[in-house]
């Protein structure tokens, strides 16, 4: 599982205007709806300036759309620039610190995002995100234990509906690799009870659990329990890919060259593209 950090994809922010629709041989299209269509197309570098365009008036959008443009060009220092205007000169929500916070990270200013979050966390109880984030601050700064308690509080926080996957995935991560299984298994079993059991959540949980038996090195009992998965019928192809891919991994680890190269021609005829298929060879 590779580090992941969240952050909102903003869009919407730039529909505070309406179009006006001549009824005409032209359509005269507003000028923040274009560039939500140019963002929509990835076409960044055309979206920068048209958004550089807009009239002093719109400062407020021109900071949030350049500042999350460039962030999705990697251009982070450009990006922390129209933020930080945003929330100097205009009125920041939980969105603005958030975005800016994620860009602080991705320059390992990391004091600077844990202020953005901390502010987040204790004026916005709708944002386990913020958690997550401070979670994975101190995952980053190799402080394990600490992001496992901002981990379990975005889980605790979060509604049953809207439980981000992404969270529960670092925490299971973190608890493996602190070996601490017990409080792993104990994690799972809370999560599960949060779904159906026939749904694609319960059974998304249950290759994590499976995943717990691997870190401990129980690669057979992690297997049989993610064949019990795959039996029960799997639609969602993310969650069958999952699966497979850390049956594969365990297979290879037993040096079961045979079954491996089986769930290898799964996953291959699943997502011929996937990364995992890169780590390993089969004939």
């Amino acid at each position: 599982m590779t580090n992941k950090f969240k952050i909102f994809f903003l869009l919407l922010f730039i529909m505070t205007t309406s179009f006006n629709k001549l009824y005409s041989q032209e359509l005269d299209i507003d000028p923040l709806y274009r560039i939500q269509l140019l963002i929509q197309m990835q076409e960044y570098n055309s979206a920068i300036d048209f958004t550089k365009a807009l009239n002093d008036s719109l400062k407020c959008q021109k900071n949030e759309i350049l500042g999350f443009t460039y962030g999705k060009m990697e251009k982070y220092d450009l990006a922390i620039k129209h933020y930080e205007n945003y929330i100097e000169q205009c009125n920041p929500s939980s969105i603005q610190r958030i975005n800016l916070g994620d860009n602080y990270f991705k320059t390992r200013q990391f004091l600077k995002a844990k202020e953005q979050f901390q502010i987040v966390d204790k004026t916005d109880i709708n944002y386990p995100l913020a958690q997550y984030n401070l979670g994975m601050i101190e995952y980053e700064s190799n402080n394990k234990t600490e992001a496992v308690k901002h981990f379990v509080s975005s889980i605790s926080n979060s509604k049953n509906g809207t439980l981000d996957f992404l969270y529960v995935d670092m925490l299971i991560k973190t608890l493996t690799e602190l070996k601490d299984y017990d409080k792993a298994f104990k994690n799972i079993d809370v999560v599960l009870s949060f779904w159906n059991e026939n749904s694609d959540e319960y059974k998304y949980a249950l290759i994590l659990k499976a995943s717990i038996y691997g870190a401990k090195g129980e690669y057979k009992k992690a297997i049989s329990e993610l064949d019990n998965i795959i039996n029960t019928g799997i639609d969602n192809e993310i969650v069958l890919i999952e699966a497979y891919s850390y049956q594969l991994d365990y297979y290879f680890k037993l040096k079961n060259q045979n079954k491996a190269c089986d769930i290898y021609q799964k996953l291959l005829e699943l997502k011929p593209d996937i990364e995992i298929l890169k780590e390993y060879k089969c004939k």
